[in-house]
């Protein structure tokens, strides 16, 4: 009777595993779950600040040239970009800020006469 018990028991464990475990291997294919896979992708991008402005200084162009563009004072400018020798000295390719918080009204007043 020991002996039968010895051999009885293995075999009734191994059976609840392998039937816990779905038996054939297709069986378990049906019950499971499909797993999803993902990929995440992150962007950053830097937007140019818009309270700033730049010029680049092109061949033949001075302070009050640019003062004038901008229709702010060149004092400004050369305060802005500490500029030495009050900016009578700008090279060819400087890239210079340009102050936004200021403007020259006389220098941008419209033209045009009202009829």
């Amino acid at each position: 009777m020991h002996r039968f018990a010895l051999v009885l028991i293995p075999s009734l464990v191994a059976g609840i595993v392998l039937t816990a475990c779905g038996g054939d291997g297709d069986a378990a294919l049906d019950t499971l779950p499909t797993i999803y896979t993902t990929t995440s992708t992150t962007t950053t991008t830097t937007t140019p600040d818009s309270r700033r402005r730049f010029w680049e200084v092109q061949e033949g162009e001075n302070l009050a040239e640019i003062a004038r563009e901008f229709c702010v004072p060149a004092s400004e400018i050369v305060k802005l970009n500490n500029l030495p020798d009050n900016g009578n000295v700008i090279q060819v390719g400087q890239l210079l800020e340009i102050p936004t918080d200021v403007v020259l009204v006389n220098a941008c007043a419209s033209t045009t006469t009202a009829p």
